[in-house]
């Protein structure tokens, strides 16, 4: 048994060897790792560090990179203020995603601030936010910036939504704190958000644990979907979401939560465009398109059938409330507002596609249980 553990580990190394170098291309500028999903960072491995870019997106015609320098040379970092001295030791984190990559990466310690504690759900995280060992440090435009320097974090991990944003976070490079923007909400495919953990992995110079670890899940991933394209009964039609003020925000056909759809198996109601964003609809532009739906998923943060009527009355006629089944990813949500679906979700697509896999052919699954997800009555 001894001797075939060795050649287990033996292979596995070998394996993890050939992965890494089938992903890397030489570059002037150093290795390029490629990617297989995500469209919007690139990793370049140089001696002793790495060259990461981010890709950002103002609008449709506006776009640029934000570089940023690793090095695991501590002479590099003294000479030059703008190299990140890796592995980072202490790091500000303000999406409850950050926290799960690194999480996922076994370095959880080094998270030292959080931005909107009562949306963590992971209970370690909880338990240091609780003995203070982690501090909140404000939300959006409240960020406490004092408690931000107090803290001195190697780097701070933060998200992008215009260049107002930018002017805000440049408060906290001015004092010499490196900021480092995640783009990986921008992403529309399932697998693109978790491939970021590469890109998180080389804050901790794991980059082939991040390798082995997305590959993995790959694996996992698409042999769900070759299972699933093996039916051969009817897709299920799903519609997603619910209006707020008379708009009804759907996600676009080429959204991330459309592709999620479209791997299980469903046919997406509103799948007939190439957006990666939301479009708004009226009530009524639903009402017409989704009389026919099997499924609908994710109304928000309802609980109950009942409830539902409650954000529009007008949702009291809507067919699919009577004719539907009903679910919500909001099975693994704790009593402070913390939702896991949006928190460990993102580095286990897998789960989240077996929970819509089941969902959506029950009769195919024997009945496993959902993780994320909770059937509405």
């Amino acid at each position: 048994m001894h001797g075939l553990y060795k050649i287990f580990l033996l292979l596995s190394f070998l394996f993890l060897f050939w992965s890494c170098n089938q992903n890397a291309i030489k570059t002037p500028q150093g290795e390029l790792i490629k990617n297989k999903y995500s469209q919007n960072f690139e990793i370049y491995r140089i001696n002793e560090g790495y060259i990461l870019k981010v890709i950002n997106h103002y609008n449709e015609s506006e776009t640029d990179t934000n570089d940023y320098l690793l090095s695991s040379n501590l002479q590099d970092v003294n000479q030059n203020n703008n190299i990140i001295h890796i592995p980072v030791q202490k790091v500000v984190c303000l999406s409850t995603t950050h926290c799960a990559f690194i999480s996922t990466l076994g370095d959880i310690n080094s998270i030292k601030g959080v931005s909107g504690s009562n949306y963590i759900y992971e209970n370690t995280l909880k338990n240091l936010i609780s003995k203070n060992e982690i501090v909140d440090i404000g939300y959006d435009n409240q960020l406490n910036y004092e408690k931000i320097i107090s803290l001195n974090p190697d780097v701070v991990f933060a998200y992008e939504i215009d260049k107002t944003g930018i002017s805000a976070l440049q408060k906290i490079e001015d004092v010499g704190i490196p900021v480092v923007i995640i783009n990986d909400f921008v992403e529309s495919e399932p697998l693109g958000r978790t491939e970021w953990i590469k890109f998180f992995s080389c804050f901790y110079d794991k980059l082939e644990y991040g390798i082995h670890y997305f590959d993995s899940v790959e694996i996992i991933y698409t042999g769900l979907i070759t299972e699933i394209d093996k039916i051969q009964t009817a897709k299920p039609k799903v519609i997603v979401g619910l209006p707020w003020k008379g708009t009804w925000w759907v996600p676009g056909g080429n959204s991330f939560f459309a592709n999620y759809i479209s791997d299980a198996g469903g046919k997406y109601i509103f799948d007939n465009n190439n957006n990666s964003e939301s479009i708004p609809l009226s009530i009524e532009e639903v009402f017409s398109q989704a009389k026919e739906a099997d499924i609908w998923l994710n109304p928000n943060d309802i609980s109950f059938k009942s409830d539902i009527p409650e954000i529009d009355n007008r949702l009291k006629s809507f067919e699919p409330l009577i004719n539907a089944e009903i679910f919500n990813n909001n099975k693994r949500k704790d009593k402070d507002g913390g939702n896991d679906f949006w928190e460990s979700g993102i580095v286990h697509p897998d789960i989240v596609l077996r929970d819509l896999f089941q969902i959506f052919y029950p009769d195919s699954n024997e009945n496993r249980k959902l993780f994320y997800y909770k059937q509405l009555y």
